[in-house]
């Protein structure tokens, strides 16, 4: 039997201790494999300068409470905010190899009309009908240039930039102007496009192993509507089969 191949885990020297039964690392078949993003959110008002302390992503799971990242309101993450159901780590039997990492934040040329006074649509918009005039591209500049984050696993830190360094492929699409009704127009700023980041070594993840991706902001701005910041983490996961 040949040499099997062994993946070397995050820190020096080591592999990180696996928890499926059935992994590709011994050269064995892998019980279930799918394609898979986790994500997280913050979600930030308008009228309100951002706030310049650390936040952290993939910390607060589903059915937890949650302040925003410029007010201090808590509500309960749904998952319009996270399919994360643990703090800071996915489950025993888990095994996430991450291929691209993201920041998803999407502007549009009009703020939003109504949000929900209460439940988990609050910060959300409910009427799809746009409302004041916003520069949406200089808005989302502001946003990219000054928010920095970081992607840890355990106490180390690995994928370092901007905001704009980590690109999106999910935007909206439409028309702007060209003859179309002003109702229908379509005005979107996006980090990205349809580009993501692929990163250039893949990071591996097992199960109950501590990770979290920090953002935060180099200088204040207050912005004029409120919008979310989405940090997706995609790439295929193994699982195992009971």
């Amino acid at each position: 039997m040949g040499r099997q191949q062994q993946w070397r885990g995050p820190g020096p020297g080591g592999s990180p201790s696996l928890t499926l039964s059935n992994v590709p690392v011994n050269g064995q078949t892998v019980k279930d494999t799918l394609g898979y993003r986790l994500y997280d959110t913050y979600r930030v008002k308008a009228g309100t300068a951002v706030s310049l302390s650390e936040f952290i992503f993939f910390q607060i799971p589903r059915g937890q409470q949650q302040a925003g990242q410029n007010f201090a309101t808590q509500y309960t993450k749904t998952l319009i905010d996270t399919n994360m159901d643990a703090a800071g780590q996915l489950q025993k039997g888990r095994f996430f190899v991450i291929s691209s990492i993201q920041c998803r934040i999407i502007t549009t040329g009009a703020t939003d009309t109504t949000y929900g006074s209460s439940g988990p649509g609050t910060e959300m918009p409910t009427d799809p009908t746009g409302a004041a005039s916003v520069g949406a591209a200089n808005l989302e500049k502001a946003i990219l240039e000054a928010g920095f984050m970081t992607f840890k696993v355990d106490n180390r830190d690995y994928e370092q930039g901007k905001m704009i360094h980590f690109p999106s492929p999910y935007g909206i699409s439409g028309f702007a102007g060209a003859g179309v009704s002003t109702t229908d127009a379509v005005a979107i700023a996006n980090n990205g496009f349809g580009r993501p980041y692929r990163l250039p070594i893949e990071r591996r993840i097992d199960g109950l192993r501590q990770f979290n991706v920090t953002g935060q902001f180099a200088y204040a701005f207050t912005p004029q509507r409120n919008f979310n910041i989405e940090v997706c983490l995609e790439g295929y996961l193994y699982r195992d089969v009971v």
